[in-house]
């Protein structure tokens, strides 16, 4: 599978500034706007999990910080204040933070436009089901880049579409689909993205993409699903002892899905408009 660069390069990390003056990051974030031409896009938004911003504001800091790649090569910190992310106005279960933002000439970014993200009509049309594969493109912790940004990818498939809400340990019950690819921390609001190849089988006839992989933006990583995970091979000399339970990540990611993110925006380009101002 072949990564194309829209995909990758839509990808910046978004942390926190200590009071030492150095940054920690904290999750992952991206690049998402309307097409008005061929490869441009306005208005822009930078997208991420919302418990990621609720994260970095219970530090008491006023600000976040988006790591981005320079051109020049290395990366640099755009500061982006807590008051411009946006939630979505009457849902705080959905797990969306958006703010306004542009990509400067001296970013080494791209921006993932809307018409390559997922519709219920490209769902049909495409014939798209469990099974299908996903991948992740976000923040390692661990190796993040010391120059620049380095997203990983991730991959795996569609595990469960958004039958019924999935239970969550931050935000109770959700709508969301899940994936079969290990989320880890970092991850959070990292974009996912549905790979359709070139070759598919549709009605069953062989279809051809007509130039690259079709890629389209699914959701973004809610986080990973864990389960308590019990000491149960006791020998009886030790069932007296309380039992010991800790949080084991099942390989499962929770997605938050597109039309989710649509609505978000939605929300805020009424919002603007209401107050006056050009989304």
């Amino acid at each position: 599978m072949l990564i194309p660069d829209n995909v990758r390069k839509c990808v910046a990390f978004l942390g926190y500034q200590l009071a030492s003056g150095d940054y920690k990051l904290a999750g992952s974030a991206f690049y998402l706007g309307r097409d008005s031409a061929p490869g441009k896009a306005d208005p822009v938004y930078v997208v991420t999990a919302r418990h990621v911003i609720d994260g970095i504001r219970s530090k008491g800091v006023t600000d976040t910080y988006l790591r981005f790649n320079h051109i020049s090569g290395d990366a640099a910190w755009q500061q982006i204040p807590m008051n411009s992310w946006f939630y979505h106005p009457n849902d705080s279960s959905v797990d969306i933070a958006i703010a306004r933002t542009t990509v400067p000439g001296e970013f080494d970014h791209l921006v993932f436009p809307y018409s390559l993200c997922i519709t219920d009509e490209l769902m049909k049309l495409n014939e798209i089901g469990l099974g299908d594969e996903v991948f992740i493109t976000g923040l390692f912790r661990h190796h993040h880049g010391n120059r620049r940004n380095i997203p990983i990818v991730r991959t795996g498939n569609l595990a469960a579409l958004s039958e019924e809400k999935i239970s969550t340990q931050r935000f109770g019950e959700i709508d969301a689909c899940l994936i079969e690819a290990r989320s880890i921390g970092g991850l959070s609001g990292s974009p996912v993205f549905l790979n359709l190849g070139s070759i598919r089988m549709l009605k069953g006839e062989l279809k051809t993409a007509p130039s690259q992989p079709i890629v389209l933006l699914f959701g973004l990583v809610h986080g990973h699903y864990d389960i308590e995970a019990t000491a149960i091979d006791q020998t009886k000399s030790d069932m007296a002892a309380p039992l010991t339970t800790n949080l084991v990540n099942t390989g499962i990611a929770i997605v938050v899905p597109f039309h989710k993110l649509d609505e978000v925006v939605l929300a805020f380009e009424k919002q603007q408009a209401v107050n006056g101002s050009a989304p």
